[in-house]
């Protein structure tokens, strides 16, 4: 993934580098259901004056289906990034640092929306924040014979962020038709500057089966999850959406 590691500038000279040390908080759970995510208090180290923070937010999950149901997957998670800047330099202010958890298999034809990453000061405001990814839904008779049908059902609603800088997650997209169920399919979105591939499902009659065996694992952090896909059987849960992830980036003191 691009890290905003790469891009930092801040406090250093001309061609200078500046070494930095790194904290990750996320679930080590990251594409089972409801992991909870992961949340820490982070006491910033003596000597740093400002820190940088990357963040995306949880995947959206799936929704359901039985007989003869079909749709999109869910949508992912956005992006966003800030400097932390003005501290002390003398150590000692404390963050809470939440990376967003999964969310569950739905048993609901709208799947789940998922969960929003922040980092906030200890006990006040949110400093930044990236919001999570919105759920995916099933149709009846999506792909076949069905005013649905027929036509690219990419959803464009966009998830929000706070910070610097940020790319909103957008829904998942399908495919319908009024005709055959192999000239359908979903897409369950990666979310931004992963580097990763939108997840792509079977088509309509090689999936006949829920959550991943149709579309995949969500791609972490911050993908989408499969919805089910069904003719005549289930129901069959949606899959989850995959957790978020928060990076720190701070200076090495000794080499300010």
């Amino acid at each position: 993934m691009a890290g905003l590691r790469t891009l930092l500038e801040i406090g250093g000279e001309v061609n200078k580098s500046i070494n930095f040390d790194t904290l990750y908080v996320f679930n080590s759970n990251k594409t089972t259901a409801s992991n909870g995510g992961a949340c820490c208090l982070w006491t910033v180290p003596a000597g740093v004056s400002w820190f940088a923070v990357e963040m995306w937010g949880g995947g959206g999950g799936g929704g359901e289906a039985c007989c003869c149901r079909a749709g999109w997957g869910g949508g992912g998670g956005s992006y966003a990034r800030k400097f932390i800047t003005g501290l002390s330099g003398d150590g000692g202010e404390e963050y809470t640092i939440c990376a967003a958890g999964s969310t569950g298999c739905s048993r609901s034809t709208t799947g789940c929306s998922s969960f929003p990453s922040f980092v906030s000061i200890n006990g006040g405001a949110v400093q930044i924040c990236a919001a999570g990814g919105t759920a995916g839904t099933t149709r009846c008779d999506f792909q076949l014979n069905c005013s649905n049908s027929g036509c690219q059902h990419v959803q464009n609603s966009l998830t929000s962020f706070c910070g610097t800088m940020g790319i909103p997650g957008i829904y998942g997209g399908a495919k319908g038709s009024s005709h055959c169920s192999t000239q359908t399919w979903q897409t369950m979105n990666q979310a931004p500057f992963t580097m990763s591939n939108n997840g792509y499902s079977k088509d309509g009659c090689s999936g006949f089966c829920g959550g991943c065996c149709s579309g995949g694992y969500a791609r972490w952090p911050g993908g989408g999850g499969p919805s089910a896909v069904s003719h005549t059987t289930g129901p069959f849960c949606g899959g989850p959406g995959a957790g978020g992830l928060v990076n720190i980036y701070y200076p090495i003191v000794q080499d300010i």
